[in-house]
């Protein structure tokens, strides 16, 4: 390490200094990494060595309430300690900015994982175990949110769902970002920082916690003196760092004990913070708090998760940190070489234990010859890929690095004790369940089917709450359109229930909505309503949800943006997609009790404005082309189920007609005419009197033939089928009057269009063409003969059509 520090600028002997002057301290440091085994066993022993009076750990000072339930017998990681910040007087400046609109509150909120092997949670056990005080010094994470500034200064990101806590990526970052640490992986050759962090600190074998704390001391000294400065990174470290000692200090003071009574553990950056900076930590907004503890999992304390702290195999870990607390560290390898073998053998891989021995001693092998004391997990990651993969370890080798992962990561779930409570949302979830007679689900290991009637009074309850949490997207309820008599009706719905670990960690974040489900989805509602602005389709899709969960508060307000919305609106997409709801909502209209002289002028208003913004969708952009298909079939089946007098047919159609006229594409000319086709407004024939039309064009002009037939067929195929000879007659003239070139150029499209086609209409298709050329019936068909010569030109030109298709939308 000596020679990364000069490679680095330092003074080897500086360092040194430092160091010696951290640990020599009255107040004893203990430097941690979350979820570290090492770590946390060395800190253990630390701890029971020392016996101190109060231990301070870098933890959420808002939850220090929490930590009895935390260390409770009855609590057994991986748990999380949730922590949420609601600005409801917009103190900070960000409603509006932070959330949808001025009069909706900012909110944040971040979790704080702990396996049973994270130092922290080790260190709050073996202090309970001694009856040691243990101490959150953290600054409260909603601190760190920056207020609202409207000059052009960025202002720093603020925390989001499913955040790290304050500085747990950071730390990593500031370590990976350091000088001294690019040096050493250079010169190492590690390929990432947890192989670095395995190499140097994770070594099972190591029993002497004060020769671990030196070597993490010094690594991170050197890495602080050689830190990436970045200001907002800095910043809050200080901030940080700041309240650390404030609270150590006023801790110690408060209990009257002398700082060698004491012990910090905390993150190696932080040992060598400033001790002679007085200034004091910035002080929490006012707003509403909430603390707890959930159950979580190690999925989602994997990297895989998106936890931004997370841990790359959270199984692995604990698999080495058991077995050397078992006396058996020489096992490691050959256990997750066992355990990803195991995987693959369910996918029915005939992997045996001698592929696992083969591992072991290989993984061991590869250590060595890198000059590592005990084999890491990249090794044996390297062991399994080169002794089991039969091939490219990106193609044959998919399956078993998905082992590799799922061994990795395991499906270890948490559980909390009951003492603690549930937060207010939790107990309405649960109350809810009760009331609706379905407490049944939650001792449930399979799906659990309900159909329901929302005509009866208990369906209607259901229907609503099942709905509500799907709005918040929490896992318990999926409503399905496989019901059988169920599916596919006006008042009835087919549920799937299943009790997933994710459900109450999800229901958690969503308290800072509010204290029950049903106020926690009108929120969102509120939210999603202010985000859709103008937009048509999208405030009245949100109109349908108001409906759905049964919240009559908001359906007034919602009518009243719909109608804003409508009328201003000027994309013909989105007022499709807006009478499509505002027709779904007509359907029961009586039976929710809407105003339906209301939904009646939406729906009036929404169809006229939607005829006035079709010409406007008849040039746009490639990637916008099939939205507007879309929304033409889904107008054109409105206008053909209601009744003559309810919507100007004559409106739509008119245009329509002045789309096709404007359209400079080809595909969404032909669109347009299918339509008109399709609402009996065009004869089939004058269709294909367009396509043969091409057949005497300039040539860049007969080539827009398939484009023009794709678009056709997206949204006419039963109409033009009815007068599927004039068109084959039209294309048959086209592909005559071709040249090789063109021909080549319109195929693809041309194939493409076809293959719109149901397998009835081709076969209906392949008749007319099979009589225009004077075959009589299927065995005519089959029995045509040609050179062989033209028979291999015909499929290698039907396979390059098919590669071609192969990566195109249909």
């Amino acid at each position: 390490m000596s020679s990364a520090l000069t490679d680095a600028g330092l003074d080897p002997a500086e360092i040194a200094r430092r160091v010696d002057s951290v640990l020599a301290e009255p107040l004893y440091w203990f430097p941690v990494r979350h979820h570290s085994p090492s770590t946390a066993r060395h800190v253990a022993n630390a701890i029971r060595a020392r016996k101190p009076k109060v231990v301070f750990v870098e933890g959420p000072f808002e939850s220090n309430r929490l930590i009895p339930f935390i260390t409770d017998s009855a609590t057994a990681p991986p748990i999380a300690i949730y922590s949420s910040y609601r600005d409801d007087n917009n103190v900070l400046g960000l409603n509006g900015v932070a959330s949808a609109a001025p009069d909706i509150p900012a909110r944040f909120a971040v979790w704080y994982p702990l396996t049973s092997y994270s130092p922290e949670y080790v260190t709050m056990k073996t202090a309970a175990a001694i009856d040691a005080e243990v101490v959150f010094i953290d600054l409260p994470h909603h601190a760190l949110v920056r207020r609202h500034a409207p000059a052009p200064a960025p202002a720093g990101p603020p925390p989001t769902r499913n955040a790290p806590p304050p500085g747990a990526q950071n730390e990593d970052r500031l370590l990976t970002s350091s000088g001294f640490y690019r040096r050493l992986a250079e010169a190492a050759g590690f390929k990432c920082w947890d192989e670095a962090w395995d190499t140097l600190f994770e070594s099972p074998h190591t029993t002497d916690h004060e020769a671990f704390r030196r070597e993490m001391a010094t690594f991170c000294c050197a890495a602080r003196a050689t830190a990436d400065d970045t200001p907002m990174y800095a910043q809050d470290t200080i901030q940080r760092e700041r309240h650390f000692m404030r609270t150590i200090r006023d801790t110690l003071a408060a209990k009257k004990l002398k700082p060698e009574d004491a012990m910090v553990v905390c993150g190696g950056f932080h040992l060598f913070l400033d001790r002679a900076d007085n200034t004091p930590p910035p002080d929490c907004p006012d707003g509403t708090v909430y603390t707890t503890v959930v159950p979580y999992s190690y999925f989602r304390v994997s990297e895989m998760a998106g936890y931004g702290a997370g841990n790359r195999a959270p199984q692995f870990y604990q698999t080495c940190f058991d077995l050397v607390a078992d006396g058996r560290a020489s096992d490691i390898a050959m256990e997750h070489a066992i355990a990803v073998l195991r995987q693959m053998r369910k996918g029915g891989d005939p992997l045996s234990t001698a592929d696992a021995i083969a591992v072991t001693h290989h993984a061991g092998m590869l250590a060595r010859l890198r000059g590592r004391g005990h084999a890491t997990l990249d090794d044996i990651h390297d062991a399994l890929i080169t002794c089991c993969c039969k091939g490219n370890p990106n193609e044959e080798g998919t399956k078993l690095r998905g082992a590799m992962d799922s061994a990795g990561i395991g499906n270890r779930i948490g559980k909390v004790t009951s003492k603690l409570g549930r937060l207010p949302i939790v107990n309405d979830f649960h109350t809810q369940l009760s009331d609706l007679e379905l407490g049944e689900v939650l001792g449930k290991e399979k799906k659990m089917a309900v159909k329901l009637d929302k005509r009866e009074p208990l369906a209607a309850r259901r229907s609503a709450f099942f709905h509500r949490l799907n709005y918040l997207k929490v896992p318990f309820c999926n409503m399905t359109n496989d019901g059988g008599d169920f599916s596919g009706t006006l008042f009835r719905e087919h549920w799937q229930l299943k009790w997933d670990p994710r459900t109450e960690p999800d229901l958690i974040e969503q308290n800072l909505y509010g204290d029950t489900v049903e106020a926690a989805a009108l929120a969102h509602l509120r939210e999603a309503m202010a985000q859709a602005g103008t937009n048509a389709g999208r405030t009245c899709a949100q109109l349908l949800e108001a409906v759905d969960m049964d919240m009559p508060d908001l359906v007034q307000a919602a009518e009243d943006a719909c109608g804003e919305a409508i009328d201003t609106d000027p994309s013909f997409v989105s007022q499709a997609q807006a009478l499509m709801c505002l027709g779904r909502l007509d359907q029961y209209a009586v039976f929710r009790g809407l105003r339906r002289n209301v939904l009646e002028d939406l729906l009036t208003r929404c169809y006229d404005r939607a005829c006035f913004a079709l010409p406007n969708a008849a040039a746009v952009p490639e990637e916008e082309q099939q939205p507007v298909v879309n929304a033409l079939i889904s107008v054109a089946e409105v206008v053909q189920r209601a009744n003559s007098e309810r919507f100007d047919r004559d409106l739509f159609a008119e245009a329509a007609r002045n789309a096709a006229a404007q359209s400079p594409v080809p595909f969404l000319r032909g669109a347009f005419l299918g339509l008109l086709c399709e609402i009996r407004e065009l004869p089939a024939c004058a269709l294909a009197a367009e396509v043969s039309g091409l057949a005497q064009a300039a040539v860049e002009q007969m080539v827009t033939a398939g484009d023009l037939l794709d678009g056709m067929l997206a949204v006419s195929r039963t109409s033009l089928m009815l007068g599927a000879d004039a068109l084959v007659a039209a294309v048959d003239e086209l592909l005559r009057a071709a040249e090789w070139d063109p021909f080549l150029v319109m195929l693809p499209r041309l194939r493409a269009a076809v293959e719109r086609l149901s397998n009835a209409q081709k076969d209906s298709l392949a008749a007319v063409v099979a009589r225009r050329y004077g075959l009589s019936g299927v065995e005519d068909v089959r029995a045509m003969t040609g050179s062989l010569g033209a028979t291999a030109l015909v499929a290698r030109l039907d396979a390059a059509v098919a590669a071609t298709l192969k990566d195109w939308p249909l």
